[in-house]
């Protein structure tokens, strides 16, 4: 699955933003905190949604650039990049992409299925995903706007 959305926020405040939220999972999921600097090869723990253990391990950082990271159940490695280019000083292309691999036969079927029947909705997903990214940046800057101004008067 490929998913490219406009965002009007900057390509440095879109990468941030991510980073901030694989910090934060990091340290939720371990107790550990981590500099953007550590994050590649960096693997860990985290309990899925549906209860279910998973490694997550982050394969690649490229500063305002792209984010890389595998996530390794029993059954499936999901591959997600997030790949973000400047389109302007104030906007950027935010690109989200997801693989997911099996090793055996039938969980190969089962996940084509899976794919196909919830395709849709894992697209809206995804998309949704990116416009939070970016109100998340809008509002955090409002809120920093609002501050400025109460302090000055």
């Amino acid at each position: 699955m490929n998913i490219s959305q406009k965002l009007y926020i900057s390509q440095k405040e879109c990468f941030d933003a991510i980073i901030k939220s694989v910090i934060y999972d990091i340290k939720q999921s371990t107790g550990k905190s981590k500099q953007m600097r550590q994050l590649e090869g960096f693997s860990y723990q985290r309990d899925m949604s549906n209860g279910a253990r998973a490694t997550v391990r982050i394969t690649e950082v490229k500063p305002y650039e792209m984010y890389v990271f595998e996530t390794k159940s029993r059954v499936n490695t999901h591959t997600t990049t997030y790949a973000i280019k400047s389109t302007s000083e104030n906007t950027c292309e935010a690109s989200y992409h997801e693989k997911i691999e099996a090793e055996g036969t039938v969980q190969k079927l089962n996940n084509m299925i899976v794919g196909f029947l919830f395709g849709l909705f894992r697209r809206k997903r995804a998309k949704n995903l990116l416009k939070a990214i970016e109100l998340s940046v809008i509002n955090e800057s409002k809120a920093k706007k609002q501050n400025t101004a109460s302090h000055v008067e």
